[in-house]
């Protein structure tokens, strides 16, 4: 990795910038964007992911927090997700999709409102909690992770780190993880359903435990609830294949 700055300032709002372009070898991609000329670590201007002379993921910094339209694709050019960012938080209309471009979730981050979503779980029972009580029953909405079932395998891809086994060979195989997705969207009780062997059920355990907490909680009669749910995680190194932008600023 190199870093290059710009020989010559711009001016944004009023404030002075200059631009930095940083280049990565393996995988190969650069980021192009402006910092402040009197602090380079503010951000302020425009921002652009490239890999093999595609964009990857284009937006706007203001005074260090991410401002206005941000757009992310894949290596296929296939749009990730398209939204709005004010001061740093999601706003308005945002649209995420699965690895074929095809919409996966509507969310409406300014009232807080799931607009369209796919889920695997259509049809499926959920144990539910009230208080001490529990009870297995179909959900209105099953929990959902923000950007679908594909933005979490992504994560899930990013952070694990398979064990060696016999022979020193990387581990095969999946672990489902149960956990509980409360009525506010926090995840906790983390604990092995079923698993393929102890390096990998506590690695299992612990890439869930990373995740971001970007859950909604199921629905029921109207009101969230707090359910148990199962997030497999898959031992293969032919998945993992992170998005630079994860790595680069956890999208």
């Amino acid at each position: 990795m190199f870093i290059l700055f710009a020989m010559f300032p711009f001016i944004l709002y009023g404030k002075e910038t200059r631009k930095v372009t940083i280049e990565f070898f393996n995988p190969p991609y650069r980021q192009i964007f402006y910092v402040l000329k009197s602090d380079s670590s503010i951000r302020h201007g425009s921002y652009r992911l490239i890999s093999n002379g595609k964009i990857l993921a284009e937006g706007y910094y203001k005074m260090g927090m991410k401002d206005s339209l941000w757009t992310e694709y894949n290596q296929k050019g296939k749009l990730r997700f398209r939204g709005f960012y004010t001061e740093d938080k999601r706003t308005g209309i945002w649209e995420f999709n699965d690895d074929k471009g095809e919409i996966e979730q509507r969310i409406d981050f300014t009232n807080s409102q799931i607009m369209l979503y796919r889920t695997q779980f259509a049809g499926s029972t959920f144990k539910v909690y009230s208080g001490h009580d529990s009870i297995f029953t179909l959900l209105d909405r099953p929990p959902l992770y923000m950007g679908g079932a594909s933005r979490l395998k992504e994560y899930i891809a990013f952070e694990i780190r398979p064990p060696l086994h016999k022979a020193n060979q990387k581990a095969l195989g999946t672990v489902y993880v149960e956990c509980t997705i409360d009525s506010t969207g926090k995840i906790s009780n983390h604990h092995i359903l079923k698993g393929i062997g102890t390096n990998c059920n506590i690695e299992a355990v612990r890439v869930v435990r990373a995740l971001p907490e970007f859950w909604f909680p199921g629905v029921l009669n109207g009101r969230n609830v707090t359910v148990n749910y199962i997030i497999p995680v898959i031992f293969d190194e032919r998945l993992y294949k992170n998005h630079p932008s994860i790595v680069l600023y956890g999208n």
